[in-house]
């Protein structure tokens, strides 16, 4: 990809084919960190960086495979969206492949380490985190004690992941462009609505009660969901879900009808179908599809691979081996040893 075709172009900070000066460029647009060369590919470092208020919008390429160690992120969110190549991250919680429709969240606190592939480039939102968590804290009406953490993968495939890319791009378009939308209070309101939408994305250990609060659903609807996902494989019935929810039939199907657009058995067969999706998508080698389906609690298998597709856009046989194939490229990049030290072209 040309980098005049890259988002942000008219936003350059840094161009260069020096591989120090882009390390030091980096370090301080970001933080201190190690950067080790890992390949002869030439040098083409590019940083493009534009502020909506307080958020920073940055697209990074660097040309050679490198090791990156930047230790403990403690004054900011990323949110690492693949524009071109793979990003392996190492946290402390997981491995993750960043590369296509597969993002990252990174929370401070989390150590971290990084191998981007020749060539990559990715768009990367950089979050203050007394601004992340000021947004979480004014949606819930007081400060957590607890700090703000996010399911570090971040799949923009997924429809709410798409739509938050889709969100994104936009504002990416609006800053590109320049004009009324660019300056604030519009920009501002974008970078709030930009949060917030994260927020009610990404799964995060504040994600229940943020939801419960800002859930203007009545109290037996959110006690029949909660019922869904702790009983998810286990056949229920509308009695099963009023006797949990503590409402007659008719209420509950009433209140999901008002507030969730849906019937109670609409409901809980989207919640599986999230579930058979997730299962398929981080399959080990002797997931089946059957498998999956019985465990999110379809027990029909025809019904389960037609509903699949309708909602999902393909059979859920084509992620099961997706799935596959990005679970055996991670163990093999895990397994993989560490480059000769002859094969590194520079230390930085």
């Amino acid at each position: 990809m040309s980098s005049v075709n890259l988002p942000l172009a008219s936003h350059r900070r840094f161009i260069s084919d020096d591989f120090d000066a882009m390390h030091a460029e980096l370090s301080s647009v970001l933080k201190p960190h190690d950067l080790r060369r890992l390949s002869d590919v030439p040098v083409s470092g590019i940083i493009y960086r534009a502020p909506l208020r307080r958020v920073w919008l940055n697209v990074f390429r660097l040309g050679p495979a490198v090791d990156v160690a930047p230790g403990t992120l403690e004054d900011f969110f990323l949110v690492q969206v693949p524009i071109r190549g793979t990003v392996e991250l190492g946290l402390a919680r997981q491995q993750l492949r960043c590369e296509r429709t597969m993002a990252a969240v990174i929370s401070p606190g989390e150590r971290l380490h990084l191998r981007w592939s020749d060539n990559c480039t990715q768009l990367i939102v950089q979050i203050p985190r007394d601004a992340m968590e000021g947004c979480l804290a004014e949606r819930l009406g007081f400060a957590p004690k607890v700090a703000l953490k996010f399911a570090p993968a971040f799949d923009l495939g997924l429809p709410a992941g798409r739509e938050w890319r889709q969100l994104l791009n936009f504002v990416v378009r609006v800053i590109e462009r320049g004009g009324a939308f660019s300056r604030d209070p519009i920009c501002g309101d974008l970078e709030d609505l930009l949060l917030t939408a994260l927020l009610a994305t990404q799964p995060h250990n504040h994600l229940e009660e943020l939801e419960q609060r800002g859930d203007p659903a009545p109290f037996y609807v959110v006690r029949a969901e909660r019922a869904m996902r702790e009983q998810l494989g286990q056949p229920m019935t509308m009695t099963d879900l009023a006797n949990a929810a503590g409402a007659s039939e008719r209420s509950l199907y009433q209140g999901f009808r008002q507030f969730r657009g849906t019937t109670p058995m609409g409901r809980l067969a989207a919640l599986r179908l999230q579930a058979a999706r997730r299962l398929l998508r981080n399959a080990e080698a002797d997931t089946t599809v059957a498998r999956v389906a019985a465990e999110v609690g379809f027990l029909q298998f025809g019904r389960f691979a037609g509903i699949y597709r309708a909602t999902f856009g393909e059979r859920p046989s084509e992620t099961l081996r997706a799935g596959k194939r990005r679970r055996a490229l991670q163990l093999s990049s895990r397994s993989a040893a560490v480059p000769h030290p002859t094969s590194v072209a520079r230390d930085a």
